[in-house]
């Protein structure tokens, strides 16, 4: 669950140490490894503790005139509750940045300022919590957005395959791992190392407080080779997606665009529940739930990209429960803004989301304590999924957790 901060804001704020915006005024926010190459930002928000290289941070502010913003980072535990390290302590600079890179878009029906910025590498591994605020009040918060640092004092085996459980077989994937910690010393392996596994970077599906079924004292590596459904996750189906990178004409699976004075329209092709049909693997590579932004408009630049409505419709038999369009772009959040609503006289789910110009994927979840969460998509142990292992240390001689081990695999080949 997302941890809020004890402590209320002036303006009634508090800070969720969660990806969470605090006004409606925030569009498209996007945080990613600094480099040169365009595709970074479909990285995940994490970062080598040698990677001198730092972060970028990019967003946009849906309004006309440009707010001073700053940012700032709150170092935290395993759990993303806020440690007692000082920020000398994890930065070499003052800990308050200003957002000094902002332009204004042009010829766009909804107007916004596009804000950059690029931060600095934290010189302690961990969680961090990067915090944008309007001007130096603290307290007037714009949005807050998740960061890992690591370094590689573990190291790390991993495989993907379908689960050891009969019954789960066909719809599950399973992570197999052991960690090797023979380089650190003064170390109680079963209490002072925490594991956190995620799937496709969703922390709302984390598997966490994983205990090792075997420790080789003698070569430092602890195997994590469970047979009880404890390292599974649902494995899903291939992502759905479309692509709103022109208003000039239909992209892939958008059956209509239109444009007005005041908005622009995209209308999905119209999706069917994927429920008990057989796995089938797209010819294009998904982007595991990402998406990336970019206008491909003749004579248009980025600044001209706009914000547009785009329209969702699933036609399936209304259940029991809610049914909500997720993805990185908005953080799989289960909120108002992204759940559906069923039309009776069309037979179908129907929901609206602002987003802007670029490629996405997405995909229909479902909250119900009687239906698994991906009832309208299928699950099939083939899918191809990434995975993360994060492995946390706190040393006996520190009041923090550390994220001294990192992988990055994936599901594909391994079946």
């Amino acid at each position: 669950m997302p941890v809020v901060s004890d402590t209320s804001t002036s303006s009634g704020k508090k800070i969720v140490n969660d990806n969470v915006d605090y006004e409606n005024a925030v569009g498209m926010v996007q945080l990613f490894p600094k480099g040169d190459n365009s595709d970074n930002s479909l990285e995940y928000p994490v970062v080598s503790l040698n990677n001198r290289s730092g972060v970028r941070l990019e967003f946009d502010l849906l309004q006309k005139n440009a707010d001073y913003v700053n940012v700032h980072f709150i170092h935290c535990n395993r759990n993303w509750t806020q440690s007692n390290l000082n920020d000398i302590q994890f930065l070499k600079e003052y800990n308050e940045f200003s957002v000094n890179e902002y332009d204004f878009s042009q010829n766009t029906r909804i107007q916004y300022v596009k804000y950059g910025v690029n931060l600095p590498t934290p010189i302690k591994s961990g969680n961090y919590i990067i915090v944008a605020y309007k001007d130096s009040d603290k307290s007037d918060l714009l949005f807050t957005r998740r960061l890992l640092v690591y370094d590689n004092r573990a190291r790390i085996q991993s495989t993907v395959r379908s689960s050891n459980i009969v019954s789960k077989r066909e719809i599950n994937q399973q992570i197999q791992f052991g960690v090797y910690f023979d380089g650190i010393e003064n170390i109680n392996p079963m209490n002072d190392i925490m594991v956190t596994l995620l799937q496709n970077h969703n922390w709302r599906t984390k598997i966490s407080d994983l205990k090792p079924t075997r420790i080789r004292q003698d070569e430092g590596f602890l195997d994590y080779d469970h047979f009880n459904g404890e390292n599974n996750f649902s494995a899903w189906n291939e992502f759905r997606f479309f692509d709103i990178r022109t208003t000039e004409f239909r992209g892939r699976n958008i059956a209509n665009i239109r444009i007005e004075d005041s908005r622009v329209q995209a209308f999905l092709g119209q999706d069917k529940s994927r429920k008990g049909l057989a796995y089938s693997q797209q010819i294009h590579d998904d982007l595991n739930g990402g998406y990336f932004l970019q206008n491909q408009d003749p004579n248009d630049s980025q600044l001209e990209s706009e914000y547009v409505e785009a329209h969702f419709e699933l036609n399936a038999d209304k259940i029991e429960g809610d049914v909500y369009i997720t993805s990185r772009f908005n953080n799989w959040r289960l909120q108002d803004d992204n759940k559906m609503v069923y039309d009776q006289a069309l037979g179908s789910y129907k929901g609206i989301l602002l987003l802007k110009q670029g490629y996405y994927d997405y995909q229909y979840s479902v909250q119900n304590s009687e239906l698994p969460s991906t009832y309208f998509e299928g699950s099939h142990y083939q899918t191809i999924n990434d995975y993360e292992v994060l492995v946390y240390f706190r040393s006996p001689f520190n009041n923090y957790d550390e994220l001294i081990g990192y992988q990055l695999t994936s599901s594909r080949n391994q079946f």
